[in-house]
């Protein structure tokens, strides 16, 4: 599986920059050969880490959290950079940490720390529709991470018990339509 969208937007972009106003017929030729040659290059990539739509990552870089230490949400000085040093691979995403004893903590039990419901939004999900979480709009509940699409569902949630069981039983059911990681992720 590869980028279509990334190598479709690269396309694209070499089409209009070969079509600028003025440009000559040979400008425009060599526009089009650079967009072919663009593509190729971009198909022959292999694909990112980050292959899953089970769990929210980010769209080009393939960090679950944005490159956010999960750890770093459960801890006082809350949510964290994490470094690239420190990095493993769990459920097809990749997990930065700002220290090695976090990332160790990750890997002893990695469902303690990941975002719950794949990172998706709780409110959206009780209410039957898949909306992906932010990073930055995030609330930890029974020691359970859960994150927010916008601002919005995170004041409604404030830890609501119906909705966490709402979506709760509502995710399998939307997951299973998700592009799951490869096996050994």
């Amino acid at each position: 599986m590869h980028n279509r969208p990334l190598t479709l937007a690269a396309i694209a972009l070499a089409a209009v920059l070969g079509l600028a106003a003025g440009a000559s017929n040979e400008a425009r030729a060599a526009g089009a050969s650079r967009a072919v040659d663009t593509a190729a290059a971009l198909a022959a990539l292999p694909d990112p880490i980050g292959v899953t739509e089970q769990m929210v990552v980010h769209g080009l870089s393939g960090f679950a959290l944005d490159g956010l230490d999960p750890v770093s949400f459960f801890l006082p000085e809350g949510p964290r950079a994490g470094r690239g040093a420190y990095e493993l691979v769990w459920k097809g995403a990749a997990w930065r940490f700002r220290t090695a004893s976090n990332r160790a903590a990750f890997a002893a039990g990695p469902e303690r720390f990941a975002p719950r419901l794949g990172g998706y939004d709780p409110i959206a999900l009780a209410e039957g529709r898949l909306a992906q979480g932010r990073a930055d709009l995030f609330a930890v509940v029974d020691g359970r991470l859960y994150l927010f699409h916008d601002p919005r569902n995170l004041a409604r949630f404030s830890g609501s018990r119906a909705v966490i069981e709402n979506a709760e039983a509502v995710w399998p059911r939307l997951a299973a339509g998700l592009v799951a990681p490869a096996e050994g992720s």
